[in-house]
């Protein structure tokens, strides 16, 4: 039995990191029957694969996230339907409008939830902080004012249980069916209004932008891309930053670093911290015609997992790569993907990010990890720690 056939869906989620290590150096392509997957592990061939759309299909016969929440997704396509997907999610989540409320909006929900920290006295900050700000700054980004954090957690766990199925293990397609089912029917009243009343929300722009006067994107084309976002979304800023902040805890002398100057280090740490822990793992395509890659050749019509998280701990790119290391300068992350399925949300994830940490550190710049309940990192796909016990220190 080769290596690859040995991997086990457990292995992966308790820790991929060695597996891709081994995979790097060994079988850099390599079919993963467990997963049903082929597995691209090196910078060079995951940029490759993100980048040769002829090649290189978004579109997935098996893809679990059109298996989960529809067709077409911005996900799963190329060409002109892409396209007039992109039009519609890019205009809320570019730099500059970004810039322009993101502050506003991530203070708004974070200060309340760091108060409730304050009060308590400890925390534990998965739960407590960084996926409340998360998911309810993309709810509110998108225009569901009125979505409450609970509900959002349930579908951002509902729908991932559908994204990350690649062994189709009819439990979780189960749990992903409903959430799915139920998401679609909160959202489209929300829809049908912005049909007639548009305003700025980023599913406004989904629905209005680039289309013809008179003429909108149905909501039957958009929903699959609403649960997309959502999932997506929810996921990458706040886990992220439970990530980055792990990070950071477990390396005294860097955090200090941070706290002498958050302007300035926060920013480095979370591009440390997404290189380290990517928090979305792949980028999935499949082949359109035999192709040789790594030494191997992959066939016809099978799916490939571009693995963005391996490509960020790359020896060849990366020195030390599993090392937490702020003062790197060696160039970008792989987290948020190559090619024009680059992350549409990465300027607002990032910024999330920041400022989540930002005001977190500057209200208790003594946080400790709470000793005998250090975080256990979970999932390949997804992966983020399962808890994030603190305690506030001297204040």
């Amino acid at each position: 039995m080769s290596f690859a056939e040995s991997i086990t869906i457990e292995a992966l989620e308790a820790d991929p990191y060695p597996i891709y290590a081994e995979l790097r150096r060994s079988a850099p392509v390599a079919f993963v029957p467990a997963v049903n997957l082929w597995f691209v592990t090196r910078w060079k061939d995951v940029e490759s694969v993100a980048k040769s759309p002829d090649i290189f299909s978004a579109a997935v016969g098996t893809s679990p996230v059109e298996r989960s929440f529809g067709r077409p997704t911005i996900l799963t396509t190329d060409g002109e339907v892409h396209k007039q997907l992109r039009q519609g999610v890019d205009p809320k989540y570019r730099p500059r409008t970004v810039a322009s409320y993101a502050n506003d909006l991530v203070r708004s929900i974070a200060e309340p939830y760091l108060d409730k920290i304050a009060a308590h006295g400890s925390a534990e900050l998965m739960a407590d902080y960084f996926e409340p700000v998360s998911t309810l700054a993309l709810a509110r980004s998108l225009g569901l004012a009125d979505v409450d954090m609970p509900t959002l957690r349930s579908w951002f766990y509902g729908l991932a249980q559908g994204a990350i199925n690649f062994e189709n293990d009819p439990k979780r397609q189960e749990i992903a069916d409903a959430i799915s089912a139920e998401v679609g029917a909160a959202v489209r009243p929300t829809l049908e209004r912005l049909t007639r009343e548009p305003d700025d929300s980023a599913l406004s722009h989904m629905l209005h932008d680039g289309m013809p006067d008179g003429s909108i994107r149905s909501i039957d084309f958009l929903m699959p891309t609403i649960k997309v976002i959502l999932l997506g979304g929810m996921q990458e800023p706040g886990h992220g930053a439970g990530s980055i902040l792990v990070g950071l805890l477990t390396h005294p002398e860097q955090l200090r670093r941070v706290l002498s100057d958050l302007e300035t280090f926060v920013p480095k740490a979370v591009d440390e911290g997404l290189r380290w822990v990517a928090p979305i793992g792949t980028q999935t395509r499949q082949t359109t015609r035999p192709v040789e890659l790594g030494g191997v050749t992959i066939p016809a019509g099978a799916p490939v997992a571009a693995l963005v998280s391996s490509a960020s701990r790359d020896e060849s790119r990366f020195s030390d790569p599993d090392r937490f290391d702020i003062g790197r300068e060696e160039g970008n992350h792989a987290a948020f993907g190559f090619g024009h399925h680059f992350c549409s949300g990465r300027f607002f994830a990032r910024e999330q990010m920041c400022l989540a940490l930002r005001l977190l550190l500057e209200r208790f710049p003594d946080l400790r990890l709470v000793p005998g309940k250090e975080p256990v990192f979970r999932g390949w796909e997804f992966r983020a720690p399962a808890t994030l016990h603190v305690t506030l220190g001297a204040n």
